[in-house]
């Protein structure tokens, strides 16, 4: 995991200087000299800082809050257990300590994972977002959108900055694709798989949250997903339309990948210029049509003898529908050149 470029030079000082302590502060058993394997373990250790540093940095505000306090009151009830039953032995020395000190551990690790889980959704500690950080929409991840793959692409660009919600069910979904013998569904696996890799990507550059919740399998997943989606106020993603009608008529948040794409074209308006290839032929008489680089169709008027090149058109009439946009345009006129003054001989 990279740590970000600015502060390394302190980051560094402090590394060579748990090294030099570990070598300065450690005689070697076996010789006089100083013993300088203990200055590489300094090494380590500071490295193993410098990721935990990482790691923590980039949890958000109110889960570091939840973890830590669960943590902290899971040990102390876990000490408190072992002090009113007198079991276990915890004093740190040679042979005094048993598995019983393994209790307040555990302990520490359930209270951390239920404040985080229940805290979070009893909205306990509101943390307002700090000036230019993103803002957080939790949103499910369901198989069509991954294989559809335009989800990491938006959580990339950080549009989407997550934390993101996939069902257990897709894993195995993705490896039956995968076993196929037919090749579009074997493709479709690749493309699933690929995409779940690059928003794993997103999600750590950004340092959000990726996380598997087994919604059961089958009509019972769909049944419990929506309750899910409906209890949490998440959002919803994919490319699977009845699913999606579904949704939105019980209420639920749901994101387009169909409208996504649409809306993120550039808007042309009437009299704008542009310059287009003319790749085909139109539907109407003399009309050629060629593309935008965002995949707008332009149709251009009597410009079917222009196939194959490069004109200048201006644009008469835009249409805009969910499935896209549509220009409609002409060839531009060439300026005409003014006459030039005749300037008369005067005698």
């Amino acid at each position: 995991m990279a740590l970000k470029k600015s502060g390394w030079e302190s980051r560094l000082v402090f590394v060579l200087v748990l090294g030099l302590a570990g070598t300065l502060a450690t005689d070697s058993p076996f010789t006089s000299s100083k013993c300088f394997w203990m200055g590489f373990a300094g090494i380590a250790i500071g490295v193993f800082a410098l990721v935990l540093e990482r790691l923590v940095v980039g949890l958000q505000a109110d889960r570091f809050v939840y973890i830590t306090a669960g943590t902290f009151l899971g040990l102390v009830i876990g000490l408190l257990i072992m002090l009113v039953l007198h079991v276990g032995n915890i004093r740190l020395r040679a042979g005094g300590a048993d598995l019983l000190v393994l209790v307040p551990l555990a302990l520490a690790y359930v209270f951390s994972r239920a404040a985080l889980t229940k805290g979070r959704k009893l909205n306990l500690l509101k943390v307002e977002d700090e000036p230019g950080s993103l803002f957080h929409m939790p949103v499910v991840v369901d198989l069509n959108a991954l294989i559809d793959g335009r989800v990491a692409d938006l959580a990339l660009t950080g549009i989407l900055p997550g934390p993101f919600t996939v069902p257990a069910s897709v894993k195995a979904g993705l490896e039956t694709l995968q076993k196929s013998r037919n090749t579009v569904s074997r493709g479709r696996a690749r493309r699933g798989t690929e995409t779940l890799q690059r928003l794993e990507e997103a999600v750590g550059k950004a340092g959000g949250m990726l996380e598997y919740r087994d919604f059961g399998d089958g009509e019972r997943e769909k049944h419990r997903m929506l309750e899910w989606l409906r209890q949490s106020g998440a959002a919803f993603i994919s490319s699977d339309e009845s699913l999606l009608d579904t949704a939105e008529r019980e209420g639920i948040h749901v994101i387009r990948l169909d409208e996504v794409g649409a809306a993120g074209r550039a808007v042309v308006l009437p009299g704008e210029k542009l310059t287009v290839r003319i790749q085909k032929k139109g539907r109407g008489a003399g009309q050629g049509v060629g593309f935008l680089s965002d995949g707008t169709m332009v149709v251009v008027d009597e410009a079917a003898g222009q196939i194959g090149n490069d004109v200048g058109v201006q644009a008469h009439t835009t249409f805009r529908a969910s499935g896209g946009t549509m220009v409609f345009a002409a060839l531009e006129k060439p300026e005409e050149e003014a006459p030039e003054a005749v300037e008369e001989d005067r005698d």
